[in-house]
């Protein structure tokens, strides 16, 4: 199907009707309501003392379930994932919108109504944390170079209208209007949150009937409005040129075209973490020409900016590998929790891929790769609301001179910088 990419571009997002064939709608409501029971029937197996008896279902504002989780898929719900996530219309559509035409599903999730209405929403956020990605500003660049590396979906089973979005906010910073209103949020309200959003610069919501999609970027502000009984099915979760299938179980019960089509994702997703390796190990050799033969199999294609994102992320890499590995290495417990975990979107493969390096690797590494950190900091915390971040030393928006790709390759290729 063709697509409006300038439109996605420009706005960040796109709404794509009937998205869904009719005929196939039924059969999915009935899937995504099995899903959600085996997901309520563990929710209350993982239940804490103090939680009521459907444990995080009952306690959630928004419940999602996610769909790798072993149980959830069989040959009762596979077509949750064959009649929409790998379908031929949406792959077709990641590709004609990702940087790199050979995208991968990154993850397959289902939000759902809450027991009870919760009068406020989320607040407005972008989907990232330049803890362990990189600032805005450079990744507002890469994507108006390259194109984006991740689109995430909504598409809802029943008529849904809790997506608010501001478009064209992808593009650039928060204004000092919204910072104001986005703070404002930050504080206890009862009744006032839906109210901001009609207040908020350019708001607007997404009204999508049972079988339309909406595809948009992680960098655009958007919010859930409100949270009520209402019976909500809504796919959600993305697709990117980086992945990563730590529990694969659930392709099993697909049929041999849908579980080959994720075969492929995973062998690509181990082709990537191979060329990680080899970027880093490049690092550590001095070897410029093998980092950037390195960066070419983890981009394809990818310019300037490109290049500069990718050298942050292994940045980040390479610091949650010495968090990892080092015991005497001072850390910030957000860091060693995002250490511990895998983000396959920003190169963050996890604890199993740090292993592939030894300590003093990882110390080599981050010596290297220090100077680019400390380009990267400021000596005060800073806070920027609308980021899924807490106050840190990291900038939120600005890629400060000299925190590109060349300058840093500069800075280790021709000796500058510590070889221990």
């Amino acid at each position: 199907m063709k697509i409006d990419i300038d439109q996605f571009m420009d706005q960040g997002f796109l709404i794509l009707r009937n998205f869904i064939a009719v005929d196939k709608l039924e059969s999915l409501r009935t899937s995504c309501d099995i899903a959600l029971e085996r997901q309520k029937a563990f929710w209350a197996q993982q239940r804490g003392p103090d939680d009521p008896s459907g444990g995080k279902y009952e306690k959630d504002r928004q419940p999602r379930v996610h769909m790798e989780i072993p149980g959830i898929i069989d040959e009762e719900t596979s077509n949750i994932i064959e009649d929409f996530w790998v379908a031929d219309d949406t792959l077709d559509t990641a590709t004609q919108l990702l940087c790199n035409p050979e995208p991968s599903v990154s993850s397959m999730m289902m939000m759902c109504n809450p027991v009870r209405d919760w009068p406020s929403g989320t607040g407005y956020h972008r989907d990232i944390h330049p803890i362990d990605m990189a600032p805005l500003d450079a990744l507002v660049a890469d994507f108006l170079e390259n194109g984006p590396r991740y689109t995430q979906w909504n598409v809802p089973m029943y008529d849904d209208n809790v997506l608010w979005v501001v478009p064209g906010s992808h593009r650039r910073r928060n204004t000092e209007q919204e910072n104001a209103r986005f703070l404002d949020d930050l504080k206890p309200h009862s009744d006032t949150a839906y109210t901001h959003l009609q207040y908020t610069e350019g708001g607007e919501p997404v009204d999508l009937k049972a079988g339309d999609a909406v595809v948009y970027s992680n960098f655009l502000l958007h919010t859930g409005s409100t949270y009520t009984t209402k019976k909500r099915r809504t796919l959600h979760g993305g697709h990117a040129i980086f992945s990563d299938y730590p529990e694969f179980g659930f392709t099993e019960s697909l049929a041999p075209k849908a579980r080959a089509t994720f075969e492929t994702f995973a062998r690509r997703g181990e082709q990537k973490k191979d060329a990680t390796e080899a970027s880093l190990r490049a690092v550590i050799a001095r070897d410029s020409d093998a980092y950037r033969t390195a960066v070419e199999s983890i981009q394809p294609g990818a310019g300037r900016s490109g290049k500069t994102v990718i050298a942050i992320y292994l940045c980040k890499a390479a610091l949650h590998m010495r968090a990892l590995k080092d015991p005497d290495f001072v850390a910030t417990e957000d860091t060693k929790r995002r250490a511990s975990v895998s983000h396959n979107i920003s190169l963050n493969w996890g604890p199993d891929f740090a292993d592939r390096f030894s300590l003093g690797e990882s110390r080599i590494l981050w010596e290297r790769f220090k100077p680019l950190d400390a380009k990267l900091s400021s000596d005060i915390e800073m806070f920027e609301p609308a980021f899924q971040s807490r106050p840190m030393y990291y900038y939120f928006n600005e890629l400060p001179e000299g925190a590109d790709a060349e300058s840093w390759i500069a800075s280790w290729s021709n000796g500058t910088y510590c070889t221990l």
